[in-house]
C-alpha cells in the first residue's frame, strides 16, 4: 500500500511524532526566481559589479536564497 504513495528519487523528511507515529513530507523544491548578478574582478584584485543594488535588494536577494532551500 505504502509503495505507491512514494516514489522512486524523491526525497522525504521523516519525524517522529509525540504519539509514536512517524510522519512522513515529501520535500519539494519551491520555484522562487533569486536574481543573479555576473561580478568582475578587476586587475587590482577588486571586484566590480555592473548594477547599483541597494541593501534592501540584498537583503532580499539573500532571505529568497536561503527560503529556496
Amino acid at each position: 500500500m505504502a509503495a505507491g504513495l512514494i516514489r522512486p528519487n524523491t526525497a522525504f523528511d521523516a519525524s517522529l511524532q509525540p504519539d509514536g507515529s512517524i510522519r512522513v513530507v515529501e520535500l519539494v523544491e519551491k520555484k522562487t526566481k533569486v536574481p543573479v548578478v555576473k561580478v568582475k574582478r578587476n586587475k587590482d584584485g577588486t571586484y566590480s559589479c555592473p548594477l547599483r543594488l541597494t541593501r534592501d535588494e540584498i537583503r532580499a536577494a539573500i532571505r529568497a536564497d536561503r527560503d529556496r532551500l
